[in-house]
């Protein structure tokens, strides 16, 4: 086992635990958010590649690492896998460990959850801009009034393991929660969307907590946000590919009250400076943006990242 070399290319030193868990497997090579000009400097011996989507410029493809021979495992601590070319390992027979199905440990991160509602309350209440005010040396309510959130209708897209946790948040607030997921049963005490274009007409807040796939990705283009309320929350802790951003665009530029407060963009991972909702929030006030943080807490990461590593350690040593 020692012998095997692993090359880690996303920041873990501040994880408790990680990098010691990682160096009793092979030899560990730590290279933190490098740039594929920085990979092509080094050797291409290595035999697993430990990272998460978070902080990466890398995309795990053949642009990258077709010259690396004795690659046979990509390790990601995530559930999510865009930073990815699965059919690319599949092809070189290349072992993914994810996260995707470990539900008994995912059960235990409550991080982005808890992001969701976090933005949700910070917009509501205006804080971020009434703290900006007081800042600038203004002491004044007026421009900062808010919503109350058990007078509140919430609509809930995806009712799995996050949009439970959220559902439960928003549900212990008072506030009257929908859901929208046509694969889970909806519990009794909560209401069930039947038909999405009445039905969104009501809500005050849109959450979304669904997986991307080819069927909802722009999921949310202009034929679903045409039933959106003009002053309408959007909160979106899952990604940005969900959201077709031109018709989002479009949308808040003809709705003023609308907002959405988001962790994450539409090919973030390619450059968030392309994305358009980033670029519209460079002179709006109804972005909220946050860089992909929903998972980034110290809790989290420890769990993620050492359970990545425990599943490694199953792979090598079969």
């Amino acid at each position: 086992m020692n012998n095997l070399k692993i090359l880690c290319i996303t920041p873990i030193k501040h994880i408790p635990n990680v990098e010691n868990s990682l160096e009793e497997l092979g030899q560990l090579t730590i290279l933190e958010d490098p740039s594929p000009k920085d990979l092509a400097l080094i050797p291409k011996d290595f035999n697993v590649i430990f990272t998460n989507p978070n902080k990466s410029k890398i995309f795990i493809g053949p642009d990258v690492f077709s010259k690396w021979d004795d690659l046979n495992c990509v390790c990601t601590a995530s559930t999510g896998t865009v930073h990815i070319d699965k059919n690319y390992l599949h092809e070189r027979n290349i072992k993914l460990i994810s996260l995707t199905e470990e539900y008994d440990v995912l059960n235990t991160i409550s991080s982005t959850a808890e992001l969701a509602f976090t933005l949700m309350m910070a917009s509501l209440r205006k804080l971020i801009p009434a703290h900006n005010s007081v800042k600038s040396g203004l002491w004044d309510y007026e421009p900062f009034v808010g919503r109350q959130i058990n007078k509140l209708k919430i609509c809930i897209f995806g009712y799995g393991r996050l949009g439970s946790m959220f559902a439960h948040y928003c549900k212990s607030f008072g506030a009257d929660v929908f859901i929208y997921d046509p694969y889970k049963d909806i519990p009794s005490n909560y209401k069930e969307i039947s038909n999405l274009n009445s039905d969104l007409k009501e809500m005050d807040v849109i959450s979304i907590h669904m997986h991307v796939n080819e069927e909802t990705k722009n999921f949310f283009d202009k034929s679903k946000l045409a039933y959106f309320k003009s002053n309408v929350l959007i909160i979106n802790t899952s990604r940005g590919e969900l959201i077709n951003e031109d018709d989002l665009v479009c949308f808040l530029e003809k709705n003023k009250d609308a907002r959405i407060s988001t962790d994450v963009l539409s090919g973030e991972i390619f450059g968030f400076q392309k994305s358009k909702l980033y670029k519209y929030s460079q002179s709006s006030n109804q972005v909220l943006i946050s860089p992909h943080i929903g998972g980034m807490t110290i809790d989290a990461q420890e769990i993620a990242y050492c359970h990545a590593i425990k599943l490694l350690k199953e792979h090598i040593n079969k």
